[in-house]
């Protein structure tokens, strides 16, 4: 019996436990109404409309941060936050549909504990500003959001154009509000070229900026229309700097207030491994190699090193162009890093790289590859760790042409030896 009640007190303890935990954690999970509480006699807060924006996360993909529009009513117990995302799951296939410019993405609905719970675990922090608009603006905002995760409108996700903060800013200027939006300050960094503003998001992940600036192009140099301008961490200064105007000309600042919904524990730090810092240890290994050489020592590794660059050279032609052209990521344009990265190159040395005089044509690209160094200040787009790349090509285009000259020279040389020797005969 004794035996009976201790194994039914166990049971209830634990029991207890876990019911405690569980409410500990849904506790937790559960976000707290912008405005609670019965609704207003002007019914003000019928309906509450918000950004959202997270900070960088430690991925690649995340080091923009990520944002969504949040869409409240307490009277009906919904609340939702509406996200622009791609449906990616980080497959072979996902990153091959991406840097297709394929990959199938549009807006979803997600409840809002839900949408703050990933965040959660990651550390990241999520800011909430909330718009003042009026319960109608903000019905037929929340109408707009429904209609397109309803009807599943997909678009291509494309890094300027079709993206989490371009997309919900659109959806914020198109949709049927009263209003106009004006901006009575305009952001600082909406200002400048897009090389320069997309170098100022991605401070903190040095290889996501490589990889932009790799593919962006003469998009660089430009200043996109204003809804291509904006980036989640962009977000909350403009909406700060937007006012709503009525047709009397009675100006209303677009943000109520802003609060922490989730406290920032993830401090996102620049990897001390940088492409800078990578590319400068390669070239420098290639130089030291190629002044060995010079003495005649490891000529062996220093071929087979050139065959390796001449291979990765050819790929990453290959892939500019693919972005350029036919993919569209960026959209179509042309790309300056298709001057030094192309497919030409190995196309020459393989049909004729055994005529004589082959080597004046490494001169030749030599001078290409300088001038293109020295072109650096011309556009955005071209920078340190890119034209290491290039300077690292340079070194060993030289080389060759001067030991293809050395070689050439001495064999010269020979033939007019033995045509001397045989003569002499």
């Amino acid at each position: 019996m004794a035996d009976n009640a201790l194994r039914i007190w166990i049971v209830t303890l634990v029991t207890g436990l876990v019911l405690a935990t569980s409410a500990a954690v849904h506790a937790q999970d559960k976000v707290p109404w912008t405005h609670p509480g019965p609704l207003l006699p002007d019914s003000s807060n019928f309906v509450t409309a918000s950004l959202l924006v997270a900070s960088p996360g430690e991925a690649m993909y995340s080091s923009y941060g990520h944002c969504a529009l949040r869409m409240e009513s307490p009277i009906n117990n919904l609340d939702y936050c509406f996200s622009f995302e791609m449906d990616f799951d980080e497959s072979f296939v996902d990153y091959v549909k991406f840097f297709a410019a394929n990959v199938q993405s549009h807006i979803i609905a997600v409840p809002t504990s839900e949408y703050l719970g990933q965040y959660r675990k990651e550390g990241r922090g999520v800011r909430q500003y909330e718009l003042n608009l009026t319960t109608h603006e903000k019905q037929e905002l929340w109408r707009t959001l429904d209609n397109d995760y309803v009807d599943v409108q997909f678009r291509k996700y494309n890094l300027l154009e079709n993206n989490c903060s371009s997309i919900l800013f659109a959806t914020l200027l198109n949709a049927p509000i009263d209003r106009t939006i004006e901006f009575s300050t305009f952001p600082e960094q909406f200002n400048n070229k897009s090389g320069v503003r997309i170098r100022y998001y991605t401070q903190l992940s040095p290889w996501a900026e490589f990889l932009d600036m790799t593919f962006l192009g003469t998009e660089s140099d430009t200043n996109c229309d204003l809804v291509y301008r904006i980036s989640p961490e962009a977000f909350g200064p403009a909406i700060k700097a937007m006012s709503l105007v009525d047709n009397d000309g009675n100006k209303t600042p677009m943000l109520v207030s802003e609060k922490e919904l989730l406290t920032k524990k993830l401090e996102v730090t620049p990897t001390t491994w940088s492409p800078l810092l990578i590319f400068s240890i390669f070239f420098v290994i290639v130089a030291i190699l190629t002044i060995f050489e010079w003495f005649g020592k490891s000529k062996r590794v220093n071929r087979v090193m050139d065959v390796i660059l001449l291979v990765l050279q050819t790929i990453a032609g290959i892939i500019i162009l693919y972005t350029s052209f036919v993919s569209g990521l960026f959209g179509k344009h042309w790309n300056w890093y298709l001057i030094p990265f192309n497919p030409l190159p190995l196309l020459i040395w393989l049909i004729w790289r055994r005529r004589k005089g082959f080597y004046k044509v490494y001169l030749f690209y030599t001078a290409v590859l300088v001038l293109f160094i020295l072109a650096t200040p011309l556009s955005e787009q071209l920078d340190l760790p890119h034209q290491l790349i290039t300077a690292t090509l340079a070194v060993r285009c030289f080389f060759n042409y001067i030991d293809g000259k050395r070689n050439a020279t001495t064999a010269a040389i020979t033939k007019t030896k033995k045509k001397h020797n045989k003569n002499k005969k």
